[in-house]
């Protein structure tokens, strides 16, 4: 039951992710669903940057960072990997709201923990992101893996070469 239930979180929250992130401009009114802020954090909590470039935000979508395992297996094998690594930094992420009446507040989407010496990446959806139910926050915690120089383009971004 924990395998469907977490297949089908995996599926949502990619598609939210995807379609939060990855959409394209509509030529005419803009996307209201797209990436639209990063920040970047030390591993001390420490804000190192933030970043609202439209190169650099389209370029982060395009990465891959949402191709989730989706057995327990994997997941529980990443997660005991990580528990041993040293953090580096945490990467915030933002979208704009959908909602056509907004203060123009961003919307947290989720957060990227990248890990010293292991291409291993924590995603941790915002629980604000789903709004059509309230999802425990165990279930909103997903492990996967990620190219080297998708890593390196995400360590460019807070200008840490690990």
């Amino acid at each position: 039951m924990k395998k469907v239930i977490c297949f089908l979180l995996a599926g949502i929250l990619s598609a939210v992710a995807l379609t939060g992130c990855g959409a394209g401009r509509d030529d005419d009114e803009g996307n209201v669903q797209e990436l639209a802020q990063i920040e970047i954090y030390a591993d001390d909590g420490r804000l190192i940057d933030t970043i609202s470039d439209e190169d650099i935000l389209r370029r982060f979508s395009s990465l891959s960072y949402t191709d989730i395992p989706v057995e327990d297996s994997e997941q529980d094998e990443l997660a005991s990997a990580v528990g041993n690594l040293t953090e580096v930094c945490t990467i915030v992420i933002y979208k704009a709201p959908v909602a056509v009446y907004n203060d123009g507040t961003l919307e947290k989407l989720m957060e990227l923990t990248i890990y010293e010496d292991s291409n291993i990446v924590k995603e941790q959806f915002a629980p604000e992101s789903i709004k059509m139910f309230k999802i425990p926050e165990e279930f909103l915690v997903f492990y996967s893996t990620v190219s080297d120089e998708e890593k390196n383009f995400m360590l460019s971004l807070a200008e840490i070469n690990k």
